[in-house]
């Protein structure tokens, strides 16, 4: 059985996100069946990574959500024989507690959430020494997480890494939504669409009634926090900066992967994302102004040229870095 972090009893919106999620990177759930752009994504950064691996290794997949980069390594491992320690790490419930659900068979894989309550009772991350209990890691692996972190934070992430590697280890990423030289001019940023589809929705007449009814400040503390769920994406550039603070070289590849419009619509109804149409009701009021508005964007995204009728481009950023040079 897979050791650490368990969760409590969820509530069925919890348990209904974690699910929806794990759908949109596995058709109906199937292992076996990965959406294209989660295999085309990930297949890259496992590429980076698989030569370093080797039985016995440790290895941290931080930000795993519900498990997608860590189910499509050890398939990789397992087909070739290798065994190693796995320590996954993500802050969220909903999702975190569906990768334990598929993984938790497995006797070399272990959980740490990544948050905890501090003495005042706010919400805190955990530093990756403590998850780690003394262990280095041979190989830190992280998917389509760091454009997610706040710039203020970077840096010290980047220290903990740094100093959480065993000196010949090598950390390894992908992201698809910043920004950098390197992506085309036909080519969009992974969360454009999601993007567009908050600003159609923004204005949207239904919306605006509801947020109508809040008080000035509640109203406007809201979409702050709805802007929040697909941020604007930095450059490049603030990533390699902190890496290379920490005392890393790098070494920078790109790779285009085709995203298809089922796959995008499955991907924005996942609750947790969905959000980005609140106040409106969840469900079918919902889903229907999202699907309607992801229609015009990619529309509009196919005029511009970083889309077709079947679907859209996104640009994806791999990173691998030593501290030995």
């Amino acid at each position: 059985m897979a050791s650490g972090w368990s969760p409590a009893e969820l509530s069925p919106k919890e348990n209904a996100d974690g699910i929806a999620y794990h759908r949109a990177l596995y058709h109906d759930g199937d292992l076996n069946r990965p959406a294209g752009w989660h295999e085309d994504s990930v297949h890259h950064l496992l590429d980076l990574a698989s030569p370093h691996i080797q039985n016995g290794s440790v290895v941290v997949d931080y930000g795993t959500g519900t498990g997608g980069s860590a189910i499509e390594l050890l398939k990789r491992l397992d087909a070739a024989g290798i065994t190693i320690q796995l320590i996954l790490i993500d802050p969220l419930v909903s999702w975190f507690s569906q990768a334990r659900e598929i993984l938790a068979h497995r006797d070399d894989v272990h959980f740490e959430l990544s948050i905890e309550q501090d003495a005042a009772g706010r919400t805190q991350f955990r530093r990756l020494e403590d998850m780690l209990d003394g262990r280095k890691a041979d190989v830190i692996i992280s998917s389509s997480t760091l454009h997610l972190v706040p710039t203020r934070a970077l840096e010290d992430l980047c220290e903990q890494f740094s100093a959480n590697l065993a000196p010949e280890g090598i950390l390894v990423w992908d992201s698809g939504d910043i920004e950098s030289e390197l992506r085309p001019d036909d080519v969009a940023c992974l969360h454009d669409p999601y993007r567009g589809v908050r600003e159609q929705l923004r204005n949207d007449e239904a919306r605006q009634a509801m947020l109508s009814e809040f008080h000035t400040e509640d109203a406007a503390r809201a979409e702050r926090r709805l802007d929040h769920i697909f941020p604007v994406p930095f450059s490049m550039d603030v990533i390699l900066s902190a890496l290379e603070g920490a005392g890393f070289s790098s070494q920078i590849t790109d790779h285009v992967v085709d995203f298809d419009a089922v796959d995008a619509e499955r991907f924005i109804l996942v609750p947790r994302l969905a959000e980005i149409a609140a106040p409106l009701i969840e469900g079918e009021q919902r889903d229907e102004a999202i699907r309607d508005a992801l229609t015009q964007v990619l529309a509009e995204m196919e005029t511009a040229g970083t889309a077709t009728s079947q679907g859209y481009r996104s640009h994806w950023v791999y990173g691998r870095h030593s501290l030995s040079g």
